[in-house]
């Protein structure tokens, strides 16, 4: 059977901090995940850039919070996650999720004050580059699905279909490369996914596609449902 998952399963999989990291190391600590090559390339290729720019929006809102007063360390804490949030809405609002991330990270390690700004900037560069240094090694834990030319054709085929219907291409190629991996195989394929939304849509471009197609095997699971029916 294949376990397909999406970016934000792997990267809970990858980082101990992302809220749904628990949940997915039990559900998986059984069973492989099978991993697109473009989920793959996309965490390997962006995760390290992004993590970074994000890092480079909490510096500068140090810089800011160096110039005001705070009456407490609380209040010093809160505008400094606050001016870094904006700045991101600002400046780069595709990466918000990563700004929150890295400000969380800093915060609980209690590295969001102007004082500790050196050690934070320390800590924070090591701590991005073992996380990049996970999904590199990734590949060697679980299985990672290379499509062959022909397959990637078929693949892009069934995306210029259904494209429209999704929130951004990357959502569209990995669902599109997963079906067409389930009508080529004889094992029952599963695209499990932590966006709610994603699920909803998915499921409903795969009944018409399978209304073409009968050999299409794919189901598509949001995953906190799925392990809420396990613990009934």
């Amino acid at each position: 059977m294949a376990n397909f998952v999406d970016t934000n399963i792997v990267v809970a999989k990858v980082v101990d901090t992302d809220p749904n990291h628990k949940l997915v190391e039990e559900f998986f600590k059984d069973s492989r995940m099978d991993i697109m090559e473009s989920v793959y390339q996309e965490l390997r290729q962006t995760f390290y850039e992004k993590a970074f720019s994000a890092l480079t929006k909490l510096k500068k809102a140090i810089s800011k919070a160096n110039k005001m007063e705070f009456s407490s360390e609380e209040e010093e804490i809160r505008a400094i996650r606050e001016l870094t949030i904006q700045i991101c809405r600002e400046t780069e609002p595709q990466i918000l999720n990563f700004c929150e991330y890295i400000v969380k990270v800093a915060e609980e390690r209690g590295l969001l004050l102007v004082r500790k700004r050196v050690k934070l900037l320390r800590e924070m560069n090591d701590f991005i580059i073992e996380q990049t240094s996970k999904i590199n090694r990734l590949g060697g834990t679980h299985r990672i699905i290379r499509l062959q030319t022909e397959e990637l054709e078929s693949a892009i085929d069934i995306y210029d279909k259904v494209r429209e219907r999704f929130k951004d291409d990357y959502d569209a190629l990995i669902f599109s490369e997963a079906v067409m991996f389930s009508a080529k195989t004889d094992e029952p394929c599963t695209l499990y996914t932590l966006d709610k939304n994603f699920a909803r849509t998915a499921r409903k471009v795969l009944e018409e596609l399978k209304a073409d197609n009968p050999e299409i095997k794919l189901q598509v699971v949001y995953l906190l449902d799925e392990i809420e029916k396990k613990a009934e």
